[in-house]
């Protein structure tokens, strides 16, 4: 199978750093061109940076994600520069860890702007502009916490759940105009946002995956490259769970004693 993404154009909301950054590389390196947003300026110019040191043809511009105005902005430069969008990827989000009631409304309030009104925002501009290329995929970030919730993390779960109910939603309400509406849910993943995490619990956290590690950010991105390719294109209104096996069974530490 050689997958390829040649004279594609992909959307990388959040694209700046971790999951995003991997999946802008592994998309660029597969042949597509590449469109990334942050909220920070450094964080673009960096991602900026290293995306053209690879050879990829990337354009990065700060936008607030929950902003309807800015992100329409952020598409049209995207369309002005290459001539369309094919793949939209709502990765954007933010993940704070505190009791879901201990919450002040502010932090609740941006939480759901940033995790579930930026998809939602994003999914309708990406309709039209995926509907002037005949069709495209849409593919957004859920959490395995869509799943399972946990403690200091039940508004994180909530925002996911979200998502998640979301996807399978437009899934069909876009079908009729050949989009494909997916998501994934990684699991452990190492990366800058997980790092605090993985040093103070590190047992606690590893000890439900089956395979006992946390995975990489590489990890995420290749299976997402074949649910935009053309070899996924019966896959709609589902998702892909990215965890190590995570609970797959209830003991999975079980085996390595």
């Amino acid at each position: 199978m050689n997958i390829s993404l040649e004279d594609k154009v992909t959307v990388i909301t959040g694209g700046t750093r971790g999951i995003g950054l991997s999946i802008a590389k592994v998309f660029g390196e597969n042949g597509s061109k590449i469109a990334i947003c942050g909220r920070s300026e450094s964080n673009i110019n960096h991602a900026i940076k290293e995306l053209e040191a690879d050879g990829i043809e990337v354009l990065g511009m700060k936008a607030d994600v929950s902003n309807e105005k800015e992100l329409i902005n952020f598409a049209d430069e995207v369309e002005k520069k290459y001539g369309g969008i094919d793949i939209w990827i709502n990765n954007a989000g933010i993940y704070p860890l505190v009791k879901m009631l201990d919450m002040s409304l502010q932090d609740w309030e941006q939480l759901f702007d940033i995790n579930v009104k930026s998809v939602f925002i994003g999914s309708k501009i990406a309709k039209e502009k995926l509907m002037k290329r005949k069709g495209g995929v849409i593919i957004n970030a859920a959490s395995f916490a869509s799943i399972m919730p946990s403690v200091t993390a039940g508004a994180y779960a909530a925002t996911k759940s979200a998502v998640y109910s979301m996807t399978k939603s437009l899934a069909a309400e876009l079908a009729p105009h050949n989009i494909r509406v997916l998501g994934y849910i990684p699991g452990v993943i190492d990366t800058e946002m997980n790092k605090k995490l993985l040093e103070k619990n590190n047992k606690a956290i590893i000890d439900p995956l089956a395979m006992k590690r946390a995975g990489t950010v590489e990890e995420v991105a290749y299976p997402l490259l074949f649910l935009a390719s053309e070899y996924a294109s019966y896959i709609t209104g589902t998702f892909i769970e990215i965890s190590g096996g995570k609970f797959c069974v209830q003991n999975p530490s079980a085996v390595w004693e």
